[in-house]
């Protein structure tokens, strides 16, 4: 009780911030154990986690469901010197249109792109100038640091390679996303690579909602925001980072956010103004600044073969663990 009048007071006293728990410690996810035969146990989720609307977390040896999906095996690559890369198979694709983000928050991600539509210039290759030309015409559309655009998935391969032949600071490396990119848009044999999982199929009333894949260069991130319907998240490649709120404490934060920013609104899905300027910022202070963290905050990291269940409601933010332009991947369903 003393603990919350102090709140109290720290709010008064200062209105116009947000209000801080203080030193809070992180929250674990809980994983689920694997059953007998080492497969997901259905009943077993809907009791530990569906039911309660409780997050879970499947390990890649506990019966996660990424493990079986045929992407996590054919869509990438880890070469002798630990760079992430797309497969060779991949490469047969490199012509198909995707929808994009790029992020260029900083003078030095400014200088990156401009660096990165020079390099694509110089080639003699007719595909990559139109590529230089697409990304040039995006940027010069308005806005400062977050742009969207259509291209070819030989965009995200170049722009790997481009990376890669930079000095491995952060500051040089390009930030291109392929963002909640609806399965549905891909060729059908990629389709086939990602089978809707049996969870997604079997454990609720077997309505889906959507799905997406989400491929880029690291860093990659997620506001904070809730989903209407039930999320299960799979990590394909490298490492994520991802921070829950239960419901009705995210939504006070959400709304001392919006306080913050002398806006209103409704609970929010992922949209583009919450990925620029000022919005972009206080929402990552309010989540991943960890001197000072909202109480009921979970963390689970996840590393390729994971896979984690979000319900429906529980606020969420994602960054990968990189920084260095390297590739991350991953894939979810939304269900009911």
């Amino acid at each position: 009780m003393k603990r919350a009048g102090r709140r109290s007071t720290v709010w008064k006293r200062r209105s116009h911030e947000i209000p801080r728990r203080g030193l809070v410690t992180l929250l674990p996810v809980e994983s689920a154990a694997p059953s007998a035969r080492g497969y997901l146990d259905i009943q077993a989720f809907q009791q530990r986690a569906l039911a309660p609307r409780t997050p879970l977390l499947f390990r890649r040896d506990a019966g996660s469901p990424t493990v079986q999906l045929p992407a996590l095996k054919k869509w990438f690559r880890e070469e002798p010197s630990a760079q992430r890369s797309l497969s060779a198979y991949m490469a047969g694709f490199e012509a198909w249109p995707f929808p994009y983000e790029l992020v260029q928050p900083s003078s030095e991600k400014q200088d990156a792109v401009a660096d990165f539509c020079d390099w694509l210039m110089a080639s003699s290759v007719m595909a990559d100038q139109i590529m230089a030309g697409i990304l040039q015409a995006a940027v010069s559309k308005g806005g400062h640091d977050f742009f969207r655009l259509h291209g070819p998935l030989k965009l995200l391969i170049k722009a790997l390679e481009f990376n890669k032949a930079q000095d491995t600071k952060a500051s040089n490396t390009l930030e291109l996303y392929i963002a909640q990119s609806s399965l549905s848009d891909l060729p059908l044999p990629l389709q086939d690579d990602l089978p809707t999982p049996e969870l997604v199929q079997r454990a609720g009333k077997g309505d889906v909602y959507g799905s997406s894949i989400w491929l880029g260069t690291e860093p990659t991130y997620t506001p904070l925001h809730r989903d209407p319907n039930p999320n299960l998240f799979c990590q394909l490649c490298s490492y994520k980072v991802v921070r829950l709120l239960p419901p009705l404490l995210g939504d006070r934060l959400f709304y001392e956010v919006q306080a913050k920013l002398r806006k209103q609104g409704n609970s929010r899905i992922r949209t583009t103004e919450m990925m620029q300027g000022k919005e972009r910022e206080v929402f990552h202070n309010a989540v991943w600044s960890n001197d000072a963290l909202p109480d009921g905050l979970h963390q689970v990291e996840m590393s390729s073969g994971d896979a984690l269940f979000i319900p429906d409601g529980w606020w969420h933010s994602v960054k990968s663990t990189g920084t260095d332009g390297q590739l991350n991947g991953s894939v979810n369903w939304w269900f009911r």
